[in-house]
C-alpha cells in the first residue's frame, strides 16, 4: 500500500520531518520553489503550512487533501470556511512558541530603545566617540501597554513586570477586569487610553477583519512622542505607510517590527529606511526549542487525521464526521 503524501511548502524542524516520514512520503520546499510546491500540493493528502496562503481556489485543485496542519497558532493564511465546506480538517498549535515570541518582543523593545542597529554601525564604522552623545531610554519602571493579552501577552507581562518593574496595562475587550488582572495587567477600557499612557505599545492579537490596520495615523498620533511600538503578531495590524510617516516626523520615538504588511518587503518600502526602526524577518518565535515543538505537534496532528484519530487541536470540529477520507 502506498504511503499518503505530505507536502511542506516551507521547511520545518528536522525532527518533525523525521516523524512525518514514519507515516508519509514527505516533500519539503522553500520559498524559492513556489511553482514546484504549488504543483506538489495538488497531490497532497496533508499539508503542513507556515505562512503560505491556502484559499478556496487552491483547495479546489487539491482533491486528495484531507488535513491542513498549521505550524503555529494563527490561521489567517488559511480559509477555514472554505476548508470546512470541502471536508478538509484544519488544525493548529496554540501557544506552541509563546515563550519564544514573548522573548522576541522584549528583545525588540530593548533593541529599539537602545538603537542597537545604529549603534553597532557607528562602532563598526570607527565612530567610537559617538559614546559621548548617546542617551538611551530604558524599560525599567516605565509603562507597557499590551494590545491583546493571550498566552504571549501574558508572558510578556510577566517578563516586563518581574524583570523591569514595569506598570502593565492591557486592552483586550474579550476579557473582564478580573481576567486581565489574573494575567498580570490592569485592564483599560479603550485603545485610546492605552495609547496615551504607554511608553511601550506591544501588539499581541490575531489578524482579522476588525483588527486590520488597528494602528493607523490617528492611533499613532495618540501615542507619546517618546513611545515605541512593537509588533510580533501580524504585519497588517499596523498601517505601515502611516507608521513610516510617523517615524519620519518624530511623532513616535521608534518601532520594533518582526512582521510586515507584505513579506518579504519590497526594496523601496519606506519602512526599511525609517529612522529608529528595528526589523527582523518574522522570526520572533524561531528558537530551536519552539521550532522543534511546533514541528512535532503539527506532525502529530497530521498523523492523527490520516490514521483516523481526532487531532488535539481541531479548528473545525463540526465537519469531523463528514471529513474527506
Amino acid at each position: 500500500m502506498d504511503l499518503p503524501r505530505a507536502i511542506l511548502p516551507d521547511p520545518i524542524h528536522s525532527d518533525g520531518i523525521a516523524r512525518l516520514r514514519e507515516h508519509f512520503l514527505v516533500e519539503v520546499f522553500s520559498d524559492r520553489e513556489q511553482d514546484m510546491r504549488l504543483s506538489a500540493m495538488m497531490h497532497a493528502d496533508a499539508v503542513i503550512v507556515r505562512n503560505v496562503p491556502i484559499g478556496a481556489e487552491l483547495m479546489d485543485r487539491c482533491q486528495r487533501l484531507k488535513i491542513i496542519s498549521k505550524h503555529g497558532a494563527g490561521v489567517d493564511n488559511i480559509d477555514l470556511g472554505a476548508a470546512s465546506e470541502r471536508g478538509i480538517v484544519v488544525t493548529n498549535v496554540p501557544g506552541g512558541n509563546a515563550d519564544a515570541v514573548a522573548e522576541g518582543a522584549v528583545a525588540l523593545m530593548l533593541a529599539t530603545l537602545r538603537r542597537v542597529p545604529e549603534v553597532h554601525w557607528q562602532v563598526a564604522s570607527g565612530n567610537y566617540s559617538v559614546r559621548w552623545h548617546l542617551r538611551y531610554a530604558q524599560l525599567t519602571k516605565r509603562t507597557l501597554g499590551l494590545v491583546g493579552i493571550g498566552k504571549i501577552g501574558t508572558r510578556v507581562a510577566a517578563i516586563c513586570s518581574g524583570g523591569f518593574g514595569m506598570r502593565i496595562l492591557a486592552y483586550d475587550p474579550a476579557l473582564s477586569q478580573a481576567g486581565v488582572a489574573a494575567r498580570g495587567a490592569a485592564k483599560v477600557e479603550s485603545l485610546d487610553v492605552l495609547l496615551a499612557e504607554a511608553d511601550v505599545v506591544s501588539l499581541h492579537l490575531p489578524l482579522a477583519r476588525e483588527t486590520h490596520h488597528l494602528i493607523g495615523r490617528e492611533e499613532l498620533r495618540r501615542m507619546k512622542r517618546s513611545a515605541i511600538l512593537v509588533n510580533t503578531a501580524r504585519g497588517p495590524l499596523i498601517d505601515e505607510a502611516a507608521l513610516s510617516e510617523a517615524l519620519a516626523a518624530g511623532e513616535i520615538s521608534g518601532a520594533g517590527l518582526d512582521v510586515l504588511e507584505i513579506e518579504p518587503p519590497a526594496a523601496d518600502n519606506p519602512i526599511l529606511s525609517a529612522p529608529n526602526v528595528v526589523l527582523s524577518p518574522h522570526t520572533a518565535g524561531s528558537t530551536e526549542e519552539a521550532d522543534r515543538h511546533l514541528a512535532l505537534a503539527a506532525a502529530e496532528n497530521a498523523i492523527a487525521v490520516i490514521s483516523g484519530r481526532r487531532p488535539m487541536d481541531l479548528l473545525n470540529p463540526q465537519i469531523w464526521q463528514q471529513r474527506r477520507r
